[in-house]
């Protein structure tokens, strides 16, 4: 540990570099070296071009990804053409990636098993995991009002449990999120996901814990100082006391520190806590009248 750092900081710190070296490092690493079957790249191309604006976009790992499976698509053998990529810059703006290729040839999938691949492109092009403070999710945004819709029917087959916002589609159930990225072919990233969450969900839990415990200290503390002042008071009072809170009182005052467990097993005969509580319940209503 480092000096002078408290140990939750560290917690705080270490749950950072993960979050951020999975949302913007592994994850992405995996979806863009990702082997792929030929008939799989038919339809992650499609999902890829119809997750984009206007054939335009910011991302330029997915025009990586676009041209790495390309030659693996039917497309490449049957139509003897590679889509044409030009970079615009604008001031002030994200350089932003265009394709040129015509579009009826895109393969629409009709069954569950075309639609992962499809779903993995079109994430690539549309969609991202965040990991905010509380909570997590994983998204799909459409600007295309068809595309959209087709994106719905497609979603509807994957049986995940997608909440659906206009042109927004989310999943936050962390099974649903860890199918989502296991079926689109990205297993190391669930898993980094998955130990994310668990350690997230573990520092939370010793928060809560550590939080309750100083409360607890505290109620305690403040609960003894209490005691103690009726104590003195009470037995400032002098003779005629009764025996059993005079004793009790006394013990308040030596061990100011101690819980009622503890000055009920000083007694002799022993007492519980209850009955320590009981007693200077008992003192302090004596004191108030």
């Amino acid at each position: 540990m480092r000096r002078g750092v408290k140990p939750e900081k560290l917690g705080s710190e270490k749950l950072l570099e993960m979050e951020k070296d999975l949302r913007l490092g592994k994850l992405w690493d995996e979806w863009l070296t990702a082997e792929i079957s030929s008939l799989q790249a038919d339809y992650e191309v499609s999902g890829i071009l119809t997750g984009m604006k206007n054939m335009q976009t910011n991302r330029l790992r997915t025009a990586r990804r676009l041209m790495r499976i390309w030659p693996q698509t039917s497309y490449y053998e049957k139509y003897k053409f590679t889509p044409a990529i030009s970079l615009i810059t604008a001031k002030n703006q994200k350089p932003r990636v265009k394709i040129s290729c015509p579009e009826n040839f895109l393969k629409v999938p009709n069954s569950l098993k075309n639609s992962w691949p499809y779903l993995k492109g079109l994430w690539g092009s549309a969609g991202g995991l965040y990991l905010p403070k509380n909570g997590y999710y994983l998204t799909l945004i459409i600007s295309d009002e068809k595309i959209s819709k087709l994106a719905s029917k497609i979603l509807n087959l994957s049986g995940l449990s997608w909440a659906c916002r206009r042109n927004e589609f989310t999943l936050r159930n962390h099974d649903d999120i860890m199918t989502f990225l296991c079926n689109t072919g990205m297993t190391s990233s669930a898993l980094e996901f998955d130990k994310t969450v668990m350690f997230r969900s573990v520092r939370n839990r010793v928060n809560v814990q550590r939080n309750y415990e100083a409360a607890n200290i505290a109620r305690t503390v403040k609960a003894a100082r209490e005691q103690e002042e009726f104590a003195k008071k009470f037995l400032e009072r002098g003779t005629s006391l009764p025996e059993n809170l005079k004793n009790i009182a006394e013990l308040r005052i030596k061990f100011p520190d101690d819980s009622l467990e503890e000055l009920g097993k000083k007694l002799y005969p022993p007492i519980t806590k209850s009955a320590v509580k009981y007693r200077f319940d008992k003192i302090k209503k004596l004191l108030e009248k």
